[in-house]
């Protein structure tokens, strides 16, 4: 009687793990909005830029993720600006040339890199409109 109450039992714990274990699609998918933090609305052919302040101490950069089919990038600068306190401000400056007509996405990350991987410090989602 003891064994076949521990077979219930395990039987009872096990199958919902093998349930889960499966490729079926439930069609229950989680839509996550985000709010980008930058609207840019430009044409077929314009160039627009794109600029992020950062910091050369302390190993933070940007970089950028975009739809190549969508935008080109053209080139990427460092740019030096002076502040009220007379100290120099650096800005990652990204220039793109918009390809075709749609709506598409750029991400900017600030991060630097570790021997464990990349530390993100910011995230900006920059949403583009090509007219």
């Amino acid at each position: 009687m003891k064994k076949f109450l521990l077979l219930v039992i395990a039987g009872m714990l096990i199958a919902p793990l093998i349930a889960g274990c499966g490729d079926k699609d439930t069609g229950d998918e989680i839509m996550i909005a985000v709010k980008p933090t930058e609207i840019v609305s430009t044409g077929v052919n314009q160039e627009f830029s794109l600029s992020r302040e950062f910091d050369l101490n302390s190993g933070y950069m940007w970089r950028e993720e975009h739809d190549e089919d969508m935008l080109e990038l053209v080139g990427t600068s460092i740019d030096t600006n002076e502040n009220e306190d007379g100290q120099i401000v650096l800005s990652q400056v990204f220039r793109f040339k918009a390809l075709k007509k749609g709506k598409t996405l750029i991400t900017l990350i600030y991060a630097r890199q570790t021997l464990e991987g990349p530390i993100i410090a910011q995230q900006d989602l920059i949403s583009v409109n090509v007219k």
